[in-house]
C-alpha cells in the first residue's frame, strides 16, 4: 500500500504527488547508495591514484573561464541531460540509475576531499550546500523514477503491469518538476552560491 500522500508532497508535486510518494522507498534507496558512495569517495580521496580521476576532471571545461550566463547554460544542460538519460535508461532493469548514483556520489566525495584539503571542510560544504540542497534530491528523485521503470520493465516481461503508463508518469514528473528544479539549482549555483562562499571565506580568513 502506498498510503495517503502527505500534504507537503501534494503541494510540491501537484498532479505527480501520488507518483512521487510511491517512489519514496526507491528514493531512500538511492539516497543510501549516494551517501555510501560519497563517504567512500571522500575517505579514499587521498589514497587512490590521482591520474584516472584527474583525467576525468580535465574532460570538464574550465568553468572559471566561462561567463555567468555560459556557466549557467553549461550546468543546467549537463544536469538536465544526465538526469533524463539515466532515468530513461532505468528501463534496463534499474542498473544504470544505480550505477549513476554510485559514480556521482563517489566523484563528489573525491572532489570534496581534494577541496577540503586545499580550502577547508567548512568552505567546501558552503560551496556545495546552497544549490546542492535542491539539485541533489532532484537528481536522486530522477534516479528513483529510473529504478521504478526498471521494476515495471521486469514486471512487463512477466506479463504484468504497464511500462508505458509508468514511462508517461516519469516523463511528466521530469518535465513539470525535475527540469524546473534543476534549472533553479543551476541559477543558484552561479549566483547565490558564489556570494555565500565569498562571505564565509571572508569570515574565516
Amino acid at each position: 500500500m502506498r498510503g495517503e500522500t502527505p500534504r507537503t508532497i501534494a503541494i510540491l508535486f501537484g498532479d505527480s504527488a501520488e507518483y512521487v510518494w510511491g517512489l519514496r522507498h526507491l528514493f531512500l534507496l538511492t539516497l543510501l547508495v549516494f551517501l555510501s558512495s560519497l563517504i567512500i569517495g571522500y575517505n579514499l580521496g587521498g589514497r587512490l591514484p590521482g591520474d584516472p580521476l584527474e583525467q576525468l576532471r580535465r574532460m570538464i571545461p574550465n568553468l572559471k573561464e566561462m561567463t555567468p550566463i555560459g556557466l549557467f547554460i553549461f550546468i543546467a544542460a549537463n544536469n538536465l541531460a544526465k538526469s533524463l538519460i539515466w532515468m530513461l535508461m532505468g528501463i534496463l532493469f534499474s542498473l544504470p540509475p544505480i550505477l549513476f548514483t554510485i559514480l556521482n556520489g563517489f566523484y563528489i566525495g573525491w572532489v570534496s576531499h581534494t577541496s577540503a584539503e586545499e580550502h577547508g571542510l567548512l568552505l567546501t560544504i558552503t560551496a556545495l550546500a546552497p544549490h546542492g540542497l535542491i539539485e541533489l534530491p532532484t537528481i536522486l528523485l530522477s534516479s528513483a523514477a529510473g529504478l521504478a521503470l526498471g521494476y515495471h520493465a521486469i514486471n512487463r516481461l512477466r506479463g504484468r503491469g504497464s511500462l508505458q503508463e509508468e514511462l508517461k508518469k516519469a516523463i511528466r514528473l521530469y518535465i513539470h518538476y525535475i527540469a524546473p528544479l534543476l534549472i533553479l539549482s543551476a541559477l543558484i549555483e552561479v549566483s547565490l552560491t558564489p556570494m555565500i562562499t565569498r562571505l564565509v571565506e571572508g569570515l574565516i580568513t
